[in-house]
């Protein structure tokens, strides 16, 4: 009966070494396991004392023999863990001197030769059978041979490496780490010193199998309270990392958008949801098809960058890609990625517009030069033919007609002209912004009121100020900018013609309430040859662009469908 229930309570620890080593797989966890395996097959070794009910002598000899390798091979594990330490963190590298591979090596052989004595008689002789007493039951005790001072050198060996373990616990910096060690140490010495006391009669032999027990159940906690700590820290570290992503994630200026093997999304960047004006909780979960704007960009492929308006009517050019990422889970994602290459974009079309407009000005000057040549011949011929029949109306039609191909003339030449110097623009006289303003308003005001259409003059200066450019430039521009707003409206429309101050310039608009302008042609307004009517050439607003540009002045056009159009034109005041 003491038999079986000694050999079970020495199943104990072999059940926690199993089940540590199935929980993890690190050098520590192992020589843990080891190391309980070891008092496992120890209590084993003093059960099998106590089975002359059960085996025989010679049986039970073998067996004592064999399992006697726990408490020998206990004392190189407890080498074992002081070397790990020391391996493991550098700054106990004082202590490599003593725990190092080399004395790895010593104190295993010293074991190993130990453990080979064992098996002769130079080690354990023969047996003695114990009565039973008051609190011990009969029992088999081992005789030693004359070479069992061996096992009594291993036994020193087991309690000094204890007390250098514990010396190099105490240098350990993590708490939970040294906690674990610590109770290690604690461990091993009940261990220990109960083995001592029960293995030189001063207590019953079976007296250290119940110790043994509480030790195993020390280390048990000890360990998972340990891998518990290192769980959480490991956890607080990932989340750490998860939010750092995320912030990285979001101050990324590409779009980005993660979908889910279901095509669900289950992440975007702050970038994506300022593209189309979302809220990143708005989009978590929903199927990548609600995406209506976004799906376009996708079905366009990924080889050129998509031509983008958003809600304000700014104009984004993004390259698209797509990657598939696959996790070691079996999940899969889908992660879209834009770069905005919008600057690049409009660089180029910088570049392009500047190579337009050097090769229209070269070209609109040798044109012009050519024409106007003939053509003032012509018109002389012409006024001799009027004036000797003043009553034909065909030359003055002619001649009308030739003055007005010497206006067309005089815009291209503005193309090829070069920019406008400072010293150009001090030699320049300046003129009242009102009064030109007013000449140009009676020019326009009898075509208006044949067309039913109204033009409103409205003063909001407080005082007389001169703009600094030349008058002639000054009329063209606000010639071509009221007569395309007298286009753009209807009959029983109106233009207002509104001057007032910002800041250093003399601000004008002209407003109208005409059908205005869709985004897309907004964003190309002044581009040289861009027209959206039938007998344009696309080059009015590429002339007062360069010629507010040259003057150091500024031009902007706002517009919306269905609302109308206004031009805010900033001059330099004198």
């Amino acid at each position: 009966m003491e038999f079986v229930l000694l050999l079970t309570v020495s199943f104990i620890p072999l059940f926690i070494s199993v089940s540590i080593l199935f929980y993890s797989k690190t050098s520590l966890t192992k020589a843990l396991s080891i190391f309980l395996l070891l008092l496992s097959f120890w209590q084993m070794d003093i059960a099998f004392l106590y089975a002359e009910q059960f085996l025989s002598l010679q049986v039970i000899d073998l067996l004592f023999r064999i399992l006697r390798m726990g408490p020998i091979f206990i004392m190189p594990t407890m080498y074992y863990f002081s070397y790990y330490l020391v391996k493991e963190n550098p700054f106990l590298h004082r202590f490599g001197i003593m725990f190092n591979k080399s004395g790895m090596c010593l104190v295993m052989m010293i074991s190993i030769i130990t453990y080979l004595i064992n098996f002769t008689s130079l080690g354990v002789e023969s047996y003695r059978f114990v009565e039973a007493g008051d609190i011990s039951p009969a029992h088999w005790i081992p005789i030693y041979g004359p070479l069992n001072f061996t096992f009594i050198i291993n036994v020193l060996l087991v309690f000094i490496n204890w007390f250098f373990l514990f010396i190099v616990t105490l240098h350990l910096k993590g708490v939970y780490y040294r906690s674990f060690y610590l109770q290690l140490v604690i461990a091993a010495m009940i261990i220990f010193i109960n083995g001592v006391i029960s293995g030189f009669s001063f207590a019953p032999l079976y007296f250290s199998s119940f110790n043994s027990i509480i030790a195993a159940l020390i280390l048990f906690l000890g360990f998972f309270q340990m891998q518990s700590q290192r769980i959480r820290n490991i956890n607080i570290e990932l989340i750490k990392q998860s939010e750092l992503l995320e912030e990285i994630m979001d101050i990324n200026p590409n779009y980005l958008l993660v979908t889910g093997s279901d095509q669900r999304i289950v992440k975007v960047n702050r970038s994506f949801c300022q593209l189309f004006n979302e809220r990143e909780h708005t989009l978590l979960g929903k199927k990548i098809s609600t995406l209506i704007h976004f799906l376009p960009m996708i079905a366009y492929g990924f080889e050129q960058p998509y031509r983008y308006t958003d809600y304000k009517g700014k104009n984004y050019y993004i390259q698209w890609g797509m990657k598939q990422l696959y996790q070691n889970s079996g999940q899969s994602f889908t992660i879209f990625f834009g770069n905005d290459v919008t600057e690049q974009k409009k660089n180029e079309q910088l570049l392009l517009s500047s190579e337009k407009m050097k090769v229209i000005g070269e070209m609109a000057a040798g044109v012009a030069h050519e024409i106007r040549n003939p053509l003032t011949t012509i018109r002389g011929f012409i006024q001799l033919l009027r004036e000797r029949n003043p009553d034909s109306t065909y030359e003055r039609i002619l001649i009308e007609e030739i003055d007005r191909i010497n206006q067309v003339l005089k815009e291209l030449l503005i193309l090829g002209k070069p920019e406008a110097k400072s010293d150009e623009l001090a030699s320049v006289e300046p003129f009242d912004a009102v009064d030109e303003v007013k000449n140009i308003n009676l020019l326009f005001n009898a075509m208006a009121t044949e067309e039913g259409k109204k033009i409103q003059l409205t003063n909001k200066l407080m005082q007389k100020q001169n703009i600094m450019m030349d008058k002639s430039h000054f009329k063209q521009v606000m010639i071509n900018i009221i007569k395309n707003s007298l286009e753009a409206i209807r009959e029983g429309g109106k233009v207002k013609i509104v001057l007032d101050e910002h800041k250093e310039y003399i601000r004008i608009r002209v407003m109208d309430n005409g059908e205005g302008i869709s985004k897309e042609r907004l964003a190309r307004i002044g581009e040289p040859y861009f027209t959206s009517k039938e007998k344009g050439n696309g080059i009015g607003l590429t002339i007062c662009f360069k010629i507010m540009s040259e003057n150091k002045g500024k031009m902007f056009v706002k517009s919306k469908e269905r609302y109308g159009t206004v031009v805010t034109m900033l001059y330099k005041a004198n």
